[in-house]
This record gives C-alpha cells, structure tokens and sequence, in this order.
C-alpha cells in the first residue's frame, strides 16, 4: 500500500473558543467535539488529537481528553493508526447503536413502571402528550427536543443512574448517526403517538407492555433510518 493511502485526512480548524458558562469545561468541550462531528465539520475519518482540539477551543488538555475519553466510549470516534479519529459511516454501525440503544430503553422501560412516582408518570406522559403535539404540527426541531427529553425521563424514572447514564450515551450515539449519515423527511406522527402508548404503559405499571413498547419503537425508527442509509463507505484508517 502507498503512503498516500494510508493517509487520514486532518481535520480543518473549524471549532470556535468557548464562552463562559455554568456547565462544567468538560461537558462544554464534549458537546463543542460531538456537535462539529454532527455537522461533519470534523470529517468522518479525520484525527482528533488533545493538542488541535485544545489550541482551537483554547482550552487546557485536560478537558479534551476526558471529552474524547467519553466520545470513543459513546462510539463517536475510534483508534485508528496514528490515533483517535470521527467514527466513518455505516450501516453496521446505526445498526448496532440502536440494538444496544434498544436493549438499553427496553431495560430502563421496564424499571420506570416499577418504580415511577406520581411525579415521574405525569412527566412522562406530559412530554408525549406535547411530542405529538409538535409532530402533528410540523414543529420539527420542537419534536426533537421532546423526544429527546421524554427518552431521557424515562430512563430518569427507572431510579438506576448508571442505566439512566448508558441510555442517554446511546441516545447522543443514535441521534448524532442519524443526523449526520441518514438524511431522511418522515412523519413523526407515530413517533408521537408512540410516545403516548409507552406512557400509558408506565403509568399503570405495566413493565413487560412498556419494555415492549419501546422495543417495538425503536425498532420501527431503525429499520427506517438503515433503509435511507446511501451506501458503505470505508472504515476509519
């Protein structure tokens, strides 16, 4: 094989120093990274050193690594010869972002009609209700903050932080694929009205019909984000 083809592509300058904010260095960095890998402003295939990330966010190492640390944990990015880069596109990988992702909410599903407060119910459902709301009218980026919000409750509800943890990290992975890899118009109406029969599940405690539920959910939006999936890129170098 040739030194031209073995190549990884750098990733351009494109991150921007970071405001001051309340949130801890390290959450800000991750979501700075996560958001440019999203918008592919850092390539897939492209190297992710400390020092580039750092000198371009004008942070410290420190914050960076743990931020990495978290993204190859996620699935975000992965060792590739000359160190860490943005994880490639492929099927194989949505695939097994949303069987672990589907596993993941099936578990904590379960847990949250066990273990829901009143609170934690009418939360739940509140979000759905709203969710469909937004999808019937076409509020696109409203329904995504919602959904995103009401997998989240749920995975709250359960009452285990390490499983409320792992979903939320397997979430970020389906969602940043999706985003970045599949460009896909679908009606999430019955995503919103999913959302409501998974609800009614929790409330009335029904762990084995809730665990289901958001299995077959999950299912559904996967099988449609892998049959717009374009092609099968190479892997990461």
């Amino acid at each position: 094989m040739s030194s031209s083809a073995q190549q990884v592509p750098s990733a351009p300058a494109v991150l921007e120093p970071l405001p001051a904010r309340s949130d801890t260095l390290t959450d800000l960095v991750f979501t700075a990274i996560r958001d440019r890998i999203v918008d592919a402003s850092l390539p897939p295939g492209s190297r992710v050193g400390e020092a580039m990330l750092a000198a371009q966010l004008q942070v410290s190492k420190t914050p960076v690594r743990e931020a990495l640390l978290r993204l190859r944990h996620i699935g975000l990015v992965e060792p590739g010869r000359t160190g860490l880069c943005v994880v490639a596109p492929s099927a194989a990988t949505i695939q097994n972002a949303f069987e672990l992702r589907s596993a993941l909410e099936s578990a904590s599903g379960r847990h949250a009609a066990d273990r829901r407060t009143i609170e934690d119910a009418a939360r739940i459902r509140g979000l759905a209700t709203a969710s469909l709301a937004a999808a019937r009218a076409g509020r696109v980026t409203e329904f995504l903050d919602l959904d995103l919000a009401f997998h989240l409750a749920i995975a709250e509800a359960s009452g285990n932080p390490t499983l409320c943890r792992a979903v939320e990290d397997s979430v970020v992975l389906t969602i940043a694929l999706r985003q970045r890899d599949v460009r896909v118009e679908r009606d999430l109406v019955p995503d919103g009205q999913e959302h409501e029969e998974i609800a009614a599940e929790i409330a009335r405690g029904a762990a084995d019909a809730a665990a289901e539920r958001l299995t077959d959910h999950l299912c559904r939006i996967r099988t449609l984000v892998l049959a717009a999936f374009p092609g099968e890129p190479g892997p990461c170098s």
